[in-house]
């Protein structure tokens, strides 16, 4: 819990952004997003064609649409705001769906089939049925595969080494995430450090999930960064997150309803809730080349390379890197040429809360505009 605390202050303050600016890309993206970025030969990604000649162009618009009425909602400190947007785009999404059928409607997925219903996975949108049965099939099915997999001296070490690989890669992923919702929250401290009892807790959670959830063979149980959409709300006590999960357990009868909320109405939220967590930049200092370069490499790196851990890497690296390379330097100044990491380690284990440490949850700083009107702004 302490390997957080050992970040640099720049590379600490970037994460938070670096994970926004990964929320946008997946935002902008075909498979789970608007659908405004589509490879390109030339330059990788381009925008999508908006023209009428474009069959996706009608998931576009809409997509648009919902982005600009939610960044409303939000400027007008609407509660709930990004739940309305969502409910927004499902509703036109549906009654369109509805009044024109699978053979007619102008929402039709996945992107770049051109409307051509006989494609793979072609559908739309919209609840076939309100109540489902819902199916246990598969659960812990390769569970036991996995016990034989790792003592098979055949396999073992394949086995072992994507255990490892999986474990650095979740533990950097969650502790970007925990570091960027919480500093977006307002729950770290004077020096910016996530109270050490509280990280604890986090990381005991996540793991626990983490481990069930691959013994039950289902989807990565992992934590998310679009745990965001509730700060911006103002849940900070973990109620929010609680309230969550019941809502995920009423949810199951009705799965052919909740399945069918489309792409087009959950994307421009993430790129909404990108823009939220881009706020931590305001924490870098940017003239100190030391922490400010360390801290925009591992800002782009994320959305770059599909990935907050190799974000992390990179501006750790780069930021050892110029303390190693700046200590002849340092040296032949007569200065102690490991000030920087001296200083990093001297304040890994002091509490920043000095001044806070009496204030309830509700009272302490966050980078995010309240959605609340009953709120002042920062």
């Amino acid at each position: 819990t302490l390997m957080i605390r050992l970040f640099p202050e720049g590379v600490k303050e970037s994460i938070g952004a670096g994970v926004g600016l990964f929320l946008c890309f997946i935002a902008f993206q075909s498979s789970e997003g608007m659908g405004l970025s589509v490879a390109d030969p030339a330059t990788l990604v381009t925008l999508n064609s908006l023209g009428p000649s474009n069959y996706d162009s009608a998931k576009l618009w809409l997509s648009i649409a919902v982005l600009c009425v939610t960044a409303t909602l939000f400027a007008a400190k609407v509660p709930g705001a990004p739940l309305m947007g969502i409910l927004f785009g499902t509703a036109v999404c549906w009654i369109e769906g509805f009044c024109r059928g699978t053979e007619h409607s102008a929402f039709g997925y996945p992107f770049g089939t051109n409307g051509d219903r006989s494609a793979e996975g072609f559908r739309i949108y919209v609840p076939t049925s309100i109540i489902g049965s819902p199916s246990l099939d598969g659960l812990s099915g390769a569970l036991w595969e996995g016990f034989s997999a790792a003592s098979d001296p055949e396999t073992a070490a394949t086995f072992w080494t994507a255990v490892a690989t999986f474990c650095y890669t979740d533990l950097l992923d969650s502790s970007g995430t925990f570091f960027a919702v919480a500093k977006v929250a307002g729950l770290t401290d004077r020096r910016g450090n996530l109270p050490l009892a509280r990280q604890n807790m986090a990381y005991l959670a996540d793991a626990i999930a983490a481990l069930l959830g691959s013994m039950l063979g289902v989807s990565t149980v992992a934590t998310f960064a679009e745990s965001t959409a509730g700060v911006a709300d103002g849940a900070k006590t973990g109620l929010a997150s609680l309230t969550t999960g019941v809502c995920f357990l009423l949810a199951i009868p009705i799965a052919p309803v909740v399945s069918a909320v489309p792409p087009l109405a959950s994307g421009p939220i993430l790129c909404l809730l990108g823009a939220l967590m881009c706020s931590s930049v305001r924490g870098i200092d940017w003239d100190d080349f030391q922490e400010s370069m360390p801290a925009f490499v591992a800002m782009v790196t994320m959305p770059y390379t599909f990935s907050i851990g190799y974000g992390i890497i990179a501006g750790l690296i780069l930021w050892i890197a110029i303390q190693i390379l700046l200590a002849p330097l340092r040296i032949c100044r007569k200065e102690d040429p490991f000030v920087k990491f001296k200083a990093l380690w001297a304040g890994v284990f002091v509490e920043g809360m000095e001044s806070d440490s009496e204030l309830p949850l509700s009272e302490m700083d966050t980078d995010v505009p309240s959605t609340s009107e009953g709120q002042s702004e920062p």
